[in-house]
């Protein structure tokens, strides 16, 4: 199968590409720009809640450990 057959011809994707940028500076004209927070939101509050999860899970790891590691012992 030939590139322009799977594709489709470089003419066609050129002026399809040229249209749908006229539209989108149309559109954009018209409405105001959002801010970048509401745009790409952070997860910052997620990752500090994950991150203190793993660490209590990880002391408690380790207290078992300690705990039968002790036991081990007597």
């Amino acid at each position: 199968m030939s590139r322009v057959k799977k594709f489709g011809s470089r003419k066609y994707v050129g002026a399809q590409a040229a249209r749908a940028r006229s539209e989108t500076a149309a559109a954009s004209e018209d409405a105001p720009l959002t801010s970048r927070r509401f745009k790409h939101p952070s997860n910052k509050q997620q990752m500090a809640n994950l991150f203190y999860l793993v660490l209590i899970f990880l002391f408690l790891l380790l207290m078992v450990g300690l705990l039968l590691w002790g036991k081990q012992f007597e």
